[in-house]
């Protein structure tokens, strides 16, 4: 009976899982000597992943593919069936971007292709062209709400969809989350921004494509944010990959070592140092904050290299004490990073937020002043510590190519009276007169709303999501 339950379970999984991410950007940059793809895959901040190799074998070519882990042990086994995405040995690179659903084509003299495309494909072809050709053979009646974009090393690639196959036609071109059929276009910040900086640049090198990458990020607070990116360079099969929007953390891998260690597969997560937010939440709920920072400091200091203190996890655990009133443990943990990142101006807004919720005023001024001593322009220091007679200054970093930004809150009414925010030098900034008190607030990029990607103060989840401010 339990074999017959788990088996239908299954089964059900099968026919009803995603082919894809709930969105993610892919984008090449090819300048004639270098080729790369570059691809953020977005989806909630819980999803975990993982990496399988498959060496070449009675004809097939080696591959490797990614995709994501269900929660339960009766499915990770299995989801090789699904992959997100896969890279070959000869360079063909392919993964999937979600959209609305729209209309596949159905040749009755063509064979109905229910099976996904990603194992069989990178078995098999080295080239857009040949995957073309292999695609040609079916009907993909499955895909209908994803494309499917093929890249290879020559620098060729194609988009595919149930029903349509769009070609190459710039070297350079970006991918995200709607249909490109018959040259329609869409106001995405994400696209648009890695449109903009394959468009000024004629070559490209690695750091170009990281810093692409941590443009078009989905960064937290958000209900999607990029949970890992590639930095693809296809003529070399060499991965270079980030997790959690931490570009300060990188693993390379390489397809060809990794095929020489016969069939097998590695968590996503198990390629970086622990996060140890976890552990120090924990730690202080059972034995309290002194408890917390010595256990911070030790492994800083004994065990860097297997915990990850590169990200900003404890960071932005502060930033959630300081909004749950847990202000003077707030400020221990961050008095004792501090010590050991005096550079770093942002541990010096938050402990500047911090004091000033502790309505310690002048040790609150005093890391504002030196936060901005360090940076002149950082946001964060601006936002929080340069509030003159409740005038606010947001500032949005990452969004070059949107077509219009306003910021709206409850102190305008939200769209009623958004205020229009102007583009500088690339930045998009407004000033707003805000009440006093806690406020909450939005960014309308283009016609999407978003939460501010720098102030990780923020309140809901969702769609009922929201930046959090307090005005003194």
């Amino acid at each position: 009976m339990i074999q017959r339950i788990s088996k239908t379970i299954f089964t059900i999984f099968i026919l009803t899982s995603v082919l894809t991410s709930n969105a993610c950007t892919i984008f090449m940059a090819n300048d004639g000597q270098h080729v790369w793809i570059g691809n953020n895959e977005d989806e909630a901040f819980s999803t975990k992943y993982r990496m399988w190799y498959y060496p070449a074998r009675k004809g097939d070519f080696g591959y490797m593919i990614w995709t994501e882990l269900t929660i339960g042990k009766l499915f990770y086994g299995f989801m090789y069936k699904n992959p997100q995405g896969g890279l070959n040995e000869h360079g063909l690179f392919m993964d999937y971007t979600a959209i609305d659903n729209a209309p596949v084509t159905n040749d009755p003299d063509k064979k109905n292709r229910k099976k996904e495309l990603v194992h069989d494909i990178l078995k098999s072809c080295k080239t857009v062209d040949e995957a073309i050709q292999y695609i040609g053979k079916y009907n993909l009646v499955r895909l209908k709400g994803a494309q499917l974009y093929i890249a290879d090393a020559t620098g060729n690639y194609a988009t595919v969809h149930g029903g349509y196959i769009i070609r190459k036609t710039d070297n350079n071109f970006a991918l995200t989350n709607y249909c490109i059929n018959n040259g329609h276009k869409e106001a995405c910040y994400r696209r648009d921004v890695a449109t903009n900086y394959l468009n000024a640049k004629k070559t490209f090198q690695l750091e170009d494509i990281k810093n692409i990458l941590q443009k078009s990020s989905q960064k937290p607070p958000q209900t999607l944010i990029t949970n890992y990116s590639m930095a693809v360079d296809l003529k070399t099969g060499t991965i270079y990959l980030y997790y959690k929007n931490d570009f300060a953390t990188e693993k390379i891998i390489n397809l060809k070592a990794e095929l020489q260690e016969g069939k097998h597969h590695k968590d996503l997560v198990d390629y970086f140092p622990k996060d140890i937010a976890g552990l120090i939440e924990a730690k202080m709920e059972r034995n309290g904050i002194n408890e917390a920072v010595l256990t911070y400091k030790e492994l800083r200091e004994k065990s860097f290299d297997q915990y990850n203190f590169r990200n900003n996890s404890v960071l932005n655990l502060c930033i959630k004490w300081i909004d749950k009133g847990k202000v003077k443990e707030a400020i221990s943990l961050l008095e004792t990073i501090k010590e050991f990142e005096p550079g770093k101006a942002t541990i010096y807004t938050w402990l500047g937020v911090a004091y000033r919720k502790d309505n310690n005023l002048n040790e609150s001024a005093v890391h504002f002043n030196k936060a901005l001593e360090l940076n002149p322009g950082d946001y964060l220091a601006t936002l929080w510590g340069r509030q003159t007679n409740q005038k606010v200054i947001f500032r949005l970093n990452d969004f070059e190519g949107a077509e219009a930004v306003s910021l709206m809150g409850e102190f305008t009414q939200w769209t009623q009276h958004a205020i229009k925010m102007t583009k500088e030098n690339g930045v998009w900034t407004c000033e707003a007169i805000i009440p006093k008190g806690e406020n909450r607030y939005k960014f309308r990029v283009n016609n999407e709303n978003l939460t501010d990607k720098i102030n990780l103060m923020y309140v809901g989840t969702g769609p009922d999501m929201y930046s959090k401010i307090y005005v003194w």
